[in-house]
């Protein structure tokens, strides 16, 4: 170890401290609003950035000798790189997708605090990108997103390396590895779930790239001696804490790492196998339990019992913990000489967290995106261990019919009060009946949806209770076949379209019209050509190189079936998860890339052929549904949404498509800054209540009853109802003797701590513009609906407060009677309507979605909405809204008016490229009072696409539901045509 300590080394790990410490140094002394100053955003990101890239060079302390590394490897490598980005950024998304993607752009652009883990690395390397754009906001998204091509772009040459370093074990030809490789490679580059990644702003591109790179660098350590070595050791890692920063799932390699490192150390498999791999397992706990988990929680508990015992100031409990840790392995160092290089790698692995320095420094400048606000110990423990998700049981835990047994009290929950921490609930721990208990626990959850689904999979019956057969039934069916193995047919396959849930493509199925009204651009037809190149690889791998089989096949597995049982899925996902196991992917094409070989040692002309035929054919499959280059609706939809409220209001949404876009146009380009977007999902959380009271931007501080301790989670979350009054209650007064923790409102938890319950769910909000009725419907009040009643109470109606449709629907407060429908949102208003339910506002929704609106980007027919994501969440329902505008205009007498909004609907929403639905016939029933022949097409074009979709759904029999019989039906009856009719009842007899 000696000599790793150069002069050189030295210098450069002092300036990369030097640069760190600085960037933190800025960030903490930024005295602008949200810390959004020019050297916070320009000079202190560069700075870190250098800082962390450094020690890689100090590190890496190799000298290549150019000449040794061969040319056409380098070509094949660097040109995978270039077929691959220009691949990507010409399909590169112009602006923020939907789901994280519009969170991670708006972070990264200002670094803020997204949602657990944070990613920091992945935000700082998108503020570098985004310097890119120049200051020209409406470009920083494509920078942005261009990092993902480029690191992904990345992989993909390293995947080229790495399957010419296995395919150099059984062959020497240069002309077969260089095809091989670039063959494997290319398939990856064009297959569905990278290409996916690679075109978007998420941290599964740098992920990516940061795997694969670790794999590789063990892959050269592996040859080097002595001090190299040991150096490798240490790099490795460096940058295994660092690829934790751009995603915790990059560390999954480490057994693969360790296999490759000690591949030469060991004769015995029976040594060899279970030694790496369980020492590779033990770094993943290492860093993913003790280093990101346990040293916050050690740092926490130790600072809280200095602050709160003895007064010292906050953070002495981290200076502390850091002295301990030093003398610790100081003395390890010198007592255990054989351990120095382990001690050593610690280092470094802690070293590769300073990101989330970064992250807790600007969480102290409370800017406006900053979920789960760790910027004291007492939330940064909660973030490091996101407690923020539902835990799931792994090994041993319950079925979903288990009753609780008792609750006991898993931990205090703390926030920072004063000079010191203050208690404010208990984090409870429930325990099932023993004999409801068992191994491998596969179908735990209680929820009434994911019940429903287990006795799908499992064939259970309604009341049947399940056994540990079921377990394991729904293990294989649902979690390893529907969520896993279904998504890797998808890439090595094909896939039958972007339904969720839609199956892979077989080679029998054919290749789909893409002339036919129903066909879907996600239909793409692989005749399992990839796949069986795996498996000739993978066979030919296990024959010829047993230890570069385990090692690849260690790869698959970790990455693709053991994370599958280890992430134990509820199912009903919000959407496909394909995504999370692309690490599987990519080991995989390893094996595509040998099996080319394989073939060609056969024969001569037929992997050149494969090589060149089979990417280009997967091109041409995915090319149609993976461009996303004209693809800008989604925000276009947003910047409708939010140009829809009033000045200074508060917008609640309901989820993440909601709400990501908003953030997106709020943070980077600016737009309607004065309107305070909460999602509702954060608004159980008492950091997200208590930055209502914050100004951010245009938009004032909200006044609040629950804020400061009163608005800290425990007690008051949920409010049970225990009906003791069956009049309304007047909220302000309850509001009050709940805050005064009146005991005639407290019941006892079986943990012994406090618990509040409302006496009636009928509520009275005494407002200045007269009084709101509410009531509850359920059995509790959750700390959101708490927060939004107090909101509106608090307000008075100074600030006008809207709605979503998804906000709304998730409410247990029946707030419909004093809501108006204003297009796309619905606004709180005092004057309770008559007929109990939401009243339509004509003028404004015109306003919103005729005179003031951007439908135009729909009107591409190269553009590719899925169906999933625009055609049902957002298409379709704007369609139903300008609808229910039309019906409302010719409920009112305004027939020139409905008219041209029949026009404008017509010609900015229906599409021969977009899917036809009711809200076809229902526009065509409109307009065939002014124009039938458009009327007839629209009608026509639903009955075609219904009757083929019909006819594939009792090809494959299957049963129609109710609604799609229903819809041929009223078509039908609208057309009024012989031979409508006729086929109609043919559709019928085959159903019989």
């Amino acid at each position: 170890m000696k000599d790793f300590w150069t002069n050189r080394n030295r210098l450069v790990f002092s300036v990369a401290l030097v640069f760190q410490v600085t960037a933190l140094i800025i960030w903490s002394t930024d005295k602008t609003p949200s810390g959004f100053g020019d050297q916070s955003l320009w000079i202190a990101p560069v700075l870190m950035f250098m800082g962390i890239v450094l020690p890689v060079v100090g590190l890496l302390n190799i000298t290549y000798d150019i000449r040794k590394i061969h040319k056409l490897k380098a070509f094949g490598a660097v040109g995978s790189v270039i077929i691959a980005l220009i691949s990507y950024v010409l399909t590169l998304e112009p602006t923020a997708s939907l789901w994280d993607c519009g969170e991670t752009i708006a972070a990264a652009y200002k670094l803020q605090v997204p949602h657990t883990p944070g990613i920091p690395f992945t935000l700082l390397l998108g503020r570098i990108f985004s310097m890119l754009s120049f200051g020209d906001v409406m470009q920083v998204a494509w920078w942005i997103n261009f990092m993902a091509a480029l690191f992904s772009a990345m992989a993909i040459g390293i995947v080229f390396l790495i399957i010419w370093h296995y395919g150099a074990q059984f062959t020497q030809s240069r002309s077969l590895l260089f095809t091989g490789s670039l063959g494997g490679a290319m398939i990856l580059t064009f297959s569905d779930t990278f290409w996916f990644s690679a075109v978007e702003a998420e941290t599964y591109g740098p992920s990516c790239f940061f795997m694969v790179f670790l794999i590789y660098l063990s892959i050269q350590g592996n040859r080097l001696k002595g001090e190299s070595k040991v150096s490798r050791w240490l790099l490795l890692a460096y940058v295994s804490g660092l690829s934790y920063c751009i995603h915790p799932m990059c560390i999954l390699v480490l057994p693969v790492c360790f296999l490759i490192m000690w591949k030469d150390q060991f004769d015995q498999y029976w040594r060899y196998l279970p030694f790496s791999i369980g020492a590779g397992i033990l770094a993943i706990l290492i860093i993913n339990k003790i280093i990101a988990v346990d040293l916050f929680e050690w740092a926490f508990g130790l600072d809280r019992w200095l602050v709160n015992q003895w007064s010292f100031p906050f953070y002495s409990g981290v200076i502390a913990l850091l002295i301990l840790l030093i003398i610790l392995l100081a003395a390890l160092w010198y007592k255990l000489s054989i351990s120095r290089v382990a001690i050593m790698a610690l280092f470094f692995v802690m070293l590769g967290f300073t990101p989330y320095l970064m992250l807790f420094f600007r969480s102290a400048k409370l800017p406006p995106i900053n979920e789960f606000s760790p910027h004291n110990l007492a939330m940064i423990k909660p973030y490091m261990n996101r407690e923020s998700y539902p835990g799931r049981p792994l090994l041993y835990g319950p079925y979903f019919d288990a009753r609780v047994s008792r609750i006991s009290k898993k931990a205090d929950a703390y926030t920072v009060l004063g000079d010191r921490y203050q208690k404010v609930g208990d984090i409870p721990q429930y325990h099932y009946e023993d004999h409801r208990m068992t191994i491998l626990p596969r179908i735990y959850s209680d929820d009434p949806n994911h019940i429903r689904i287990y006795q799908e999979w499992t064939g259970l019956s309604p009341g049947e209770v399940p056994k540990f057969s079921d377990n394991l039934k729904f293990m294989i069916r649902y979690q390893l076949g529907h969520m896993y193995l279904r998504y890797l047919m998808w890439n090595f396959s094909g896939r039958v379209s972007d339904e969720q849930h839609a199956g892979w493509k077989a080679p029998w199925d054919g290749v789909a019209d893409r002339s036919t009204i129903g066909y879907s651009r996600a239909n793409n037809q692989y005749f399992l050509l990839p796949l069986l190149l795996g498996l000739v690889g993978a066979i030919w791998q296990s024959r010829k190189d047993q230890k570069g089989f385990l090692i690849n096949l260690s790869f698959f597995l970790i990455t693709g079936v053991l994370l599958v049982l280890y992430l134990n899925a509820t199912p009903n996902e919000p959407r496909e998860r394909d995504y999370i196991y692309v690490g599987s992917y990519m080991a995989f094409s390893v094996w595509v890339g040998l099996g080319l070989m394989v073939l060609g040692a056969k024969w001569r002309v037929v992997p050149y052929t494969l090589a060149l035929a089979v990417p280009l054919w997967i091109l041409y499959q995915n090319l149609d549904d993976h461009n996303r280059s004209g693809r800008t609706f989604q925000i276009d939809h947003a910047r409708n949404l939010l140009g829809s409220c009033e000045p200074e209001a508060i917008l609640f949404t309901g989820g993440d498509n909601d709400t990501f876009p908003l953030w997106y146009l709020q943070e980077v380009e600016g737009f309607r800054t004065d309107v305070r977007v909460k999602v509702l999902s954060y608004f159980n959380a008492d950091w997200y209540i208590n930055q209502l009271t914050r100004m951010y931007y245009d938009s004032p501080p909200f006044e609040l009853t629950l804020s400061g301790q009163g608005g800290q989670y425990g007690p008051f979350n949920p409010l049970y109802i225990r009906e003791t009054v069956d009049s309304p209650i007047s909220w302000s007064k309850y509001m009050q003797a709940l805050l005064s923790r009146s005991p005639q409102l407290q019941v006892k938890t079986s943990t012994g701590g406090e618990a509040y319950f409302l006496p009636s769910r009928k509520l009275r909000l005494a407002t200045s513009q007269g009084t709101l009725d509410v009531e509850v419907k359920g059995s509790y009040l959750q700390k959101n609906e708490i927060a939004i009643l107090d909101l509106i109470q608090s307000n008075d109606w100074d600030r006008p407060v809207y709605f979503n449709f998804t906000s709304l629907n998730s409410l247990s407060i029946q707030l419909q009677p004093y809501l108006r429908q204003q297009g796309l949102v619905y606004k709180l208003v005092p004057e309770r309507s008559q007929n109990e339910d939401v009243l339509y506002d004509v003028e404004k929704s015109y306003h919103n979605l005729v005179a003031h609106s951007d439908c135009a980007n729909l009107a591409n027919p190269n553009t590719y909405f899925n169906h999933e994501d625009f055609e049902s969440r957002m298409i379709l329902p704007l369609k139903f809204t300008m609808n229910e505008l039309i019906r409302n205009l010719y409920l009112n007498g305004d027939v020139e008016r409905a008219s041209e909004v029949v026009s404008f609907a017509h010609d900015h929403l229906y599409f021969d490229h977009l899917e036809p639905s009711y809200a076809d016939l229902q526009l065509a029933e409109f307009l065939n009072k002014s124009d039938p022949a458009k009327a007839e097409s629209l009608a026509l074009r639903l009955f075609e696409y219904m009757y083929v979709k019909a006819e594939r759904t009792l090809d494959a029999e299957k049963f129609l539901t109710r609604n799609e019989w229903y819809l041929l039906q009223e078509c039908t009856r609208f057309l009024q045509g012989d031979r409508f009719i006729e086929r109609l009842k043919s559709l019928e007899s085959r159903a019989r």
